[in-house]
Order: structure tokens, then sequence, then C-alpha cells
């Protein structure tokens, strides 16, 4: 995806964590160290390392060895050549915002992801482009027709039970037994054992890899809050002290107060979340998560959706109340648009994607702000309801670049390889600081790497893991998107004003249950079921 109207420039030691304790033996590796072929550039590693990119100040911190998740990658690799099983090349759909970060070299005097693994490795890597709206139709294009054009599918996390479903991914179970990625280290991944699962697996079985960090994250412009006579204005007309939300009632109240105001930059308004057909889901379903204390499940225990329950109701009157305070083509936004309005000082908070800063806060190489709205902006933890001296603050995962691998593929082992060495902790870390795309941190080796913080800002380094433990899982089983384009053309319709919030909740929960129905033999009520259990159980005081 392009961002449109040229609203912004687009992007031009801790010491290294403990090594992963999970570690391979030459017996269940198949006595794969003998295969190693020590690179032409190995005289620049740090002592006891044997791969990784070289050439910058800190490089170290991003290098392995065979006893490391990437290593034991690279290791397969040349076991696979040696036994003439692998390929010259593999090739990768992929979000085409996301490319840069495989192929930008970072930073400065450092080579690409993409030059270090073809230099290790000797299999170039192809990549081939496509917008995010329209990815996963190409996903299952290629599926269908079974023209195998790819090795390397990504796309929505969400989409995972519906590209099962269709037979077009690989169960990657064996290979995570055999290579053992270091995606649930203790210390360097993913928050939680239950995020693993949940990003990782499906049906119990691994399938994916995981490629972003696309929970959604509240930013607020600090700059505007702060001001004494925004302060005042706030307090004359409302009774209460202007300061960041803790519950949906507080970003209401915030969304009306400034919407129509003008401190300067143009007339405002207060809601900067997104609205709009596919994206807005994702702020349906976070004010639909905090109904019910300490959940609201959009499904309940056996499986029947809530959507025209009283609560689901509310939330859908909510979610239609709330466009008010939009701005007027905000029907129209995408994610891009969304960023814009911030960076442009029209909207005072929004909760979206954590890359917001990375492309609209701090400077250029050349000096030059990104945006407006540069040195303005500051997070915060999501927002929920109160509930007597609690609240339950909620966000969710939505969207969350995936990878697949293609169920086509001549060479799933190697293409397997690859997809470990890219997501593991140290290459992804490496990746994620890069401002050359969207994979956006996620593991905890990440929110512990300076270039990260760079890119993401100081103040995003302890909300973003705090927000990933307060996140519920969107949809993401067999019947998925059929789930996600009902409910979305309803809201669209209670939203122009087409059907009443009741009308429009009834008739999508019509839907979600035709749709289950059919979804029965694919494990549809199995999987709404154990999608229960990866819920947030962390509540926060009043």
């Amino acid at each position: 995806m392009t961002f449109k109207n040229n609203l912004f420039k687009a992007p031009s030691r801790r010491e290294f964590l403990k090594t992963s304790t999970v570690a391979a033996s030459a017996a269940s590796m198949g006595g794969l160290g003998s295969f190693i072929a020590a690179p032409a550039f190995a005289q620049n590693y740090s002592p006891g390392m044997t791969g990784g990119p070289t050439g910058f100040d800190g490089a170290e911190r991003f290098q392995y060895n065979g006893q490391m998740s990437e290593g034991r990658a690279i290791e397969g690799i040349k076991a696979l050549q040696a036994a003439g099983k692998a390929p010259k090349k593999l090739s990768m759909l992929l979000t085409d915002g996301a490319i840069g970060q495989i192929t930008k070299p970072f930073p400065e005097g450092a080579p690409s992801a993409k030059e270090v693994w073809e230099k290790e490795t000797g299999i170039e890597i192809d990549i081939i482009g496509a917008p995010a709206e329209d990815i996963f139709k190409k996903v299952m294009q290629d599926v269908t027709t079974g023209s195998g054009t790819f090795d390397i599918y990504t796309g929505p996390w969400n989409s995972t039970g519906d590209l099962v479903a269709s037979g077009g991914a690989v169960n990657c179970s064996e290979y995570v037994a055999k290579y053992q990625p270091d995606w649930a280290d203790p210390e360097r991944g993913t928050p939680t054992p239950e995020m693993e699962q949940l990003l990782y697996t499906y049906a119990d079985d691994y399938y994916s890899f995981s490629m972003d960090g696309d929970f959604q994250t509240w930013f607020y412009l600090k700059g505007i809050y702060d001001r004494p006579d925004v302060q005042e204005a706030f307090l004359n007309e409302t009774g209460k002290t202007l300061k960041t939300p803790d519950t949906w009632e507080d970003v209401d109240r915030i969304s009306k107060f400034f919407t129509g105001k003008d401190y300067g930059y143009g007339t405002m308004y207060g809601n900067g979340n997104l609205m709009s057909p596919f994206w807005g889901l994702a702020t349906f379903y976070a004010r639909f998560a905090s109904m019910d204390f300490p959940n609201f499940h959009f499904f309940d225990e056996d499986a029947n959706p809530n959507l025209n329950s009283d609560l689901g109701i509310q939330c859908a009157e909510e979610h239609v109340r709330s466009f008010e305070w939009s701005p007027p083509d905000a029907l129209t936004f995408t994610w891009a648009e969304a960023y814009a309005t911030m960076w442009n000082l029209q909207c005072p908070q929004t909760s979206i994607y954590t890359n917001i800063v990375k492309f609209g806060d701090g400077y250029h190489p050349d000096g030059s702000p990104k945006s407006k709205a540069t040195g303005m902006i500051d997070s915060h933890l999501p927002v929920g309801r109160l509930f007597g001296d609690k609240i339950n603050k909620r966000s969710v995962l939505y969207y969350h670049i995936t990878g697949w691998l293609s169920s086509k593929s001549e060479y799933p082992e190697a293409a397997y390889l690859f997809m470990q060495w890219l997501s593991s902790t140290r290459t992804y870390t490496w990746m994620a600081g890069n401002p050359g795309g969207y994979f956006d941190p996620m593991q905890k080796a990440n929110f512990a790497e300076p270039l990260v913080a760079k890119s993401y800002q100081p103040y995003s380094m302890e909300t973003i893991p705090a927000t990933i433990a307060r996140s519920a899982p969107t949809l993401n089983f067999a019947g998925q998107t059929a789930l996600d384009n009902a409910l979305d053309e309803e809201l669209q319709a209670a939203i122009t004003g087409q059907k009443t919030p009741k009308e429009a909740m009834d008739a999508a929960q019509k839907k979600w249950e035709r749709v289950i129905k059919r979804q029965k033999r694919n494990g549809i009520v199995e999987a709404i079921k154990a999608s229960r259990a990866t819920w947030p159980s962390i509540v926060d005081p009043a």
C-alpha cells in the first residue's frame, strides 16, 4: 500500500540476551553440524558466532551460532543441500509494505536480511508484493488453482483457519520438533506460552509464522492534551480533568469535546479510531471485548454468537454513535489515512497499529521531522469498562502479518527453515528496528533492543507489551472470512443509517449462525471454544 496525498515522507545494548535454552542435539538434527560451511566474512563475527549481520556497531546482538534458532535453520539448509534436497530459489508472497524490512540494508553499513540469508545459504528469495487488503485473495487464488506459484504465503493471522481448512497450508509440527525455533523462549520469545500457541498454531498443530505485532495500541497527542488552554476548556465543558482515557466512556467524552475545536491546527475530530469497512472491525471488536467482566466473548461457551445480546446491541449503539466525532471521510480510511489524521494534528487520539509512531514521530536522516506531530505523540494502556474497583482494559489482535508454507511447494522443509530463520528472535528483532516496513515488535527480545526503541520511540517500549498482555484474539477459524464480512456489512449499514444498531446485530447474528452451521465439519465449534482459553485475564485497578 502507499500513503496518499504525500502526507508524510516515507522512511528512507543491552548486552546480548541469554542464549536460547533450547538446543537441538546432533542426533535430532541428523548430525547437521558437519555440513556447516564457514562464510567468507566469518572473521567479522563476535566470538563464538557463525552467522548474522555484520558491518555496524551492535551487530553482535543479532548474530548466532548452531545452538541458536537461526543457526539451526542455517545448519538445516546446509544438510538439505548436501543431500541434494534444497532449491536454488524460494518464492514468497508478501504484504508489499513489509518488503523493505527484508530487502532494505539496516542500519548504515549493514546488509539487508535478504542479503544475509542468500550469502549464508546460496538460496535466492524471490519476494512478490501485494496490498494488505488484497493479499489473502491472491493466496486463495493460488490455492484453488493449484498453480504452486509460491513456496511461502503471507497474509492476515485471522485467515489461518480458512487457509488450513482449504488444504493450502503445510502442517509444520514435524519441522518445529526437529529444528526447535525460539518463539516460546521464556526470555526472548512471545510474552506468554498462550500467546505462542495463539500466534503459531491452529487446532494444536504448527502452521503459522508470526511476522508482526498488530495489537491495537492507543496513542494520543500529548502536546495538545498538556496545553493549559485545552485543559481549562475541557474542565469547564465537562467538569473533568483531561487525561488519557481509562474507559470507553472517557474516550467518547474526549471525542465529543475535541470535535469541531481549532487549537491552531485546523478543525479537529475527536474520534481517530478506524470506522471503515474491514479496518474498522478492530475498533468494534476492542469495544465489544470489554462489555462484560473480565471479558465479553464473541461467542458463548457453546459457540453461539453474542452479537444480538443486550450487551452486543449496546456495543453496536456506542460504536455507531462514535462515528459522530469522526472525520467526514472516515469511512474511506485505511490505516494510512487514519495515521495521517494524527500526524496532521486533526485527531487527538487513536487506537491503531504501532508503526504509526515509527513513520510519524521522530526525524528523517536529514534532520527534518517525520510529521507535524513529531515530539507531540505518546501512548497509553488500552481502555475498558469500570466494574466496581476494577477496569477490564482490552485491546485486540487484528490483521497481524503471518506466514504459511504452501501445500504446493516442492521444497516445504527448505521454506520452513527460511521462515524459522526470519521469525526467530535475533533476525526478527533486527528487522523490527528497520524503518523500511511494517513488521512491528511483539517478542520480548524486541523490546530490549535500542534499534527498535529508536524506530518505535522509547515511550512505546513498555506500552506495547502491556497492550499485548491485555489483548483478545479476534476471529481465526474456518469461516472467519465469512463471519467478518457479515458483521462488517451490517455495521456499515448501521453507521450509514440504513439500519438501526439492533437491526444490524439481529441480521449479523443470523448470518453468523448460518456460517457456524456450515463450518461445523471443519471444526469451527471446537476452534471457538479453544479461542476462549487464550483471552486475557489481567484487570486493572480503577
